[in-house]
């Protein structure tokens, strides 16, 4: 993973390991979310109009007002990262019309690749007979608009994919075709869209800039267009500089009350300017739609929510919000059932377990003792997962003022040996590190052995902060700055200036950490900054919702 991955902790990125095609993904990738954000609504028995997703569609060449109906409602759901229900939505548009070669056209636009995930050479040998279809379809009497559209899409089946040539081809095609029709905001945004799918993939920030100039311009004469608002959250994620898209966040979950994907993307903006409990509150709200859209799929067993690949990346991302928030609520109503629902999956990779930390985190930052101590064993057949649970132990015993069990539990953690695959195993393997580290450090400031504690926590932000973890920051895989927590020993030992030196690297990263900003201005008090303390408990305070005595700065 290249280093500028560090500044977009944002899309969604698929580990390699995924595979190459939607159907390769495992039971673990959908209850992970891959953290997929995406494909949210599964088509339901009897295809039919769906709202509430947003804007998206244009004028195409047909006699069949139903033909319209469904191609427009098919570009909502596709650029709301329904593909399922988007797919179903054209193929009805082209069985109401069977000459309408844009019908065909979208459903093949459909099936192509996301900044999420690529798709294998079936699926682009299926999306090309689509295209094709549409060349058949094509008389004297298609506009030149739609010609164009297209040829340019057949050029991305061609060795595409989302990380070949065929996708550069694409792009640039209509990139051309957003300078040809400037007023045209379909074909901008498909054009911003279409860059930014193999700099995801691929990890490079080539033609972002360009993305970002694209859907500013669409924004700036439609400011509630939602599809460019989606891929204008994700651009500026990607580029480093999220708060441009924050005034377009704040409106999107109003603009597309129905789908639980769109009212999810603000979390993408407010979890990296420090909006935490916002980012949890709109994760929230998307998991509880998920609940309603696996009802309306006629999905009616229990548990049947976590089959759709956005619910467990909502929930995560929900339960990362809450979690740095100080929002025990939220954190725990999201995390009890993940780590249920997650116990029942068959085994499969490290990344589900990593996604499972997050759970366990939760559980043992905010859940009552006895509670944390009665969390089922995930089992040796799960050792990642198994590290976590002892981690969740150790920080309840921590919160309980049990240094004994804190170490007990850090005693307990096995740490597994990374396998030679790019499976994410070397990084659920650097958070058991991190976890025992953490820990060793808890211990030491209950015993008020304020240099140990320094010392376990500098090796564990060290780890923390370690590249091979960048490219799973959406939200981090690990759940807060645990440098915070050495900034915290520092504080202790009566070191003012050297833990402010270090609250200021956690809140680059993480800006408005209440738990940081409560210890900036703890050691800013110390300084005499009397002002400057005063502004940062106040800031502290109001992005807090926990109790007081989760700023202690022996749990920080």
């Amino acid at each position: 993973m290249r280093a500028w991955i560090m500044l977009l902790p944002l899309v969604a990125l698929v580990p390699a390991a995924a595979g190459d095609a939607r159907s390769a993904l495992s039971a673990d990738d959908l209850l992970a979310g891959l953290p997929i954000c995406g494909d949210e609504a599964p088509p339901p028995a009897k295809t039919e109009l769906l709202t509430g997703y947003g804007n998206g569609g244009f004028a195409i060449t047909t006699a069949s007002p139903r033909a319209q109906a469904f191609f427009d409602n098919g570009m909502q759901l596709g650029h709301a990262f329904a593909h399922k229900a988007a797919t179903a939505a054209f193929a009805e548009a082209a069985r109401a019309d069977l000459a309408c070669a844009m019908c065909q056209w979208g459903e093949a636009w459909s099936l192509g690749p996301t900044i999420n995930y690529p798709i294998g050479p079936d699926d682009q040998k299926a999306a090309a007979a689509k295209v094709a279809t549409a060349e058949r379809l094509i008389t004297a009497k298609t506009p030149r608009r739609e010609r164009e559209l297209i040829a340019a899409l057949k050029l991305r089946y061609v060795n595409g994919g989302g990380m070949g040539a065929g996708d550069i081809a694409f792009a640039r095609a209509m990139d051309a075709l957003a300078d040809k029709y400037p007023a045209d905001d379909e074909i901008a945004t498909i054009a911003a869209d279409a860059w930014m799918i193999p700099a995801a993939l691929n990890y490079v920030t080539s033609k972002l800039d360009r993305s970002v100039e694209l859907l500013e311009r669409v924004l700036r004469r439609n400011p509630t267009y939602t599809p460019a608002i989606h891929f204008y959250i994700h651009a500026t994620e990607m580029r480093g500089f999220p708060k441009r898209a924050e005034r377009y966040a704040n409106a999107l979950p109003a603009l597309a009350a129905g789908s639980s994907h769109l009212i999810h993307m603000p979390s993408h903006t407010f979890y990296w300017v420090g909006r935490y409990q916002d980012a949890a509150a709109v994760n929230v709200r998307a998991a509880a739609l998920g609940l309603a859209d696996a009802r309306i799929a006629g999905m009616t067993k229990a548990g049947s929510e976590w089959s759709q690949p956005y619910h467990g990346h909502n929930v995560q991302f929900g339960i990362g919000g809450a979690l740095l928030s100080g929002d025990a609520g939220d954190a725990l109503a999201l995390s009890g059932p993940m780590l249920v629902e997650a116990g029942k999956l068959p085994v499969g990779g490290p990344y589900l377990e990593m996604v499972m930390g997050t759970g366990y985190a939760a559980q043992g930052r905010f859940g009552l003792l006895g509670d944390v101590m009665a969390l089922p064993d995930p089992g040796e057949k799960r050792p990642y997962a198994r590290a976590y649970w002892h981690y969740a132990r150790g920080e309840a015993q921590a919160r309980a003022g049990h240094a004994a069990g804190v170490r007990a539990e850090a005693a307990a953690i096995v740490v597994p040996a990374a396998t030679a695959k790019n499976d994410s195993s070397k990084q659920a393997r650097q958070l058991v590190l991190i976890a025992q580290a953490v820990l060793a450090g808890r211990a030491a400031m209950i015993d008020r052995d304020y240099a140990a504690a320094a010392a376990a926590f500098e090796q564990a932000a060290t780890l923390e902060e370690a590249p091979m973890l960048k490219e799973y920051s959406d939200p981090p895989v690990w759940w807060y700055p645990v440098r915070r927590s050495y900034a915290a020993a520092l504080l202790m030992q009566g070191k003012a200036g050297a833990a402010l030196v270090q609250t200021d690297l956690v809140l680059a990263r993480r800006p408005f950490d209440p738990t940081t900003l409560s210890l900036r201005a703890a050691a800013e008090a110390k300084l005499g900054r009397r002002a400057a303390a005063m502004r940062d408990r106040a800031a502290a305070k109001r992005g807090w919702r926990g109790d007081k005595a989760g700023l202690d700065p022996v749990l920080a």
